[in-house]
């Protein structure tokens, strides 16, 4: 009897290709750069000479300079914007310079020589090592409200923050009616010239009241039903602006779908 075929054996999960490219990518990002540094190891050994023996202060300012540039070479690097590989260069470039210049005392020339090569090497290095990305634009700032809504929320605000004062419910409750009828015409700026009449009765009224209640007057008998009326018909106006979308929405079905229809898709 033939012996049956026997199975290959399975392939060790995380061993196939795409798991060691996606290590390798995972180990150069984390390691991206701190190679940098490691050329300026020598440097370390010189800080404490120079602290100790150092006659010209210009030495350790360049020993300093040769240790500390190249990290920041590495925070460039490690940002990944677009530019940001030729800056980190050009960092690198600096430290080498002014490492030759400052704390070895080479003549300018050569320390600028020395620095083009760093600048060199690094690109050389690191060039195509990583994809650079656009720096991330600001968001897009908010479209200004009309001059008419932002001068009658100012208005309202000042109500606001008198019936605040006064800890009264009533004027509270008119003033945030209103504040919702600002928010729905911000929405639609077209809307404006149907409520202008209302907000200028309205907001009038309310900054009178509200300035004989802060003066010491003795609110009569009719202000609660008065104030109930404004709040009900700043209500009611919000009602009306949001009947006028709902039609107009149902006006733009209305005509697509007879659109759609005539075009043979309906």
């Amino acid at each position: 009897m033939p012996e049956p075929p026997r199975p290959s054996p399975a392939v060790p999960g995380g061993l196939d290709g795409g798991w060691l490219g996606e290590q390798f990518r995972r180990q150069r990002t984390l390691w991206r750069g701190l190679l940098l540094p490691g050329f300026s190891a020598p440097l370390w050994l010189d800080v404490p000479l120079e602290l100790i023996l150092g006659h010209d202060p210009r030495h350790l300012v360049g020993t300093l300079l040769g240790i500390g540039l190249p990290w920041l070479a590495v925070a460039m690097l490690r940002r990944g914007r677009r530019g940001d590989t030729n800056r980190a260069a050009v960092i690198m470039g600096a430290a080498a310079g002014l490492t030759a210049g400052l704390a070895a005392g080479m003549p300018a020339l050569t320390a600028l020589l020395l620095g083009g090569g760093a600048w060199l090497g690094t690109r050389l290095l690191y060039d195509g090592a990583f994809v650079e990305a656009e720096p991330l634009l600001p968001p897009p700032e908010p479209p200004a409200e009309p001059a008419a809504i932002a001068e009658a929320r100012a208005r309202l605000a000042r109500i606001r923050a008198a019936a605040a004062r006064l800890s009264d419910r009533r004027l509270q409750g008119v003033a945030g009616a209103m504040a919702g009828v600002l928010d729905d015409l911000a929405q639609r700026p077209d809307r404006l010239p149907l409520a202008r009449r209302f907000l200028n009765v309205h907001l009038d009224g309310l900054e009178r009241i509200t300035r004989r209640l802060e003066a010491g007057a003795t609110p009569p008998d009719t202000l609660p039903a008065l104030l109930a009326e404004l709040e009900r018909t700043a209500q009611e106006l919000r009602e009306h602006l949001r009947r006028e979308e709902t039609e107009a929405l149902e006006v733009q079905v209305r005509v697509l779908s007879d659109r759609l229809r005539q075009e043979g898709y309906g």
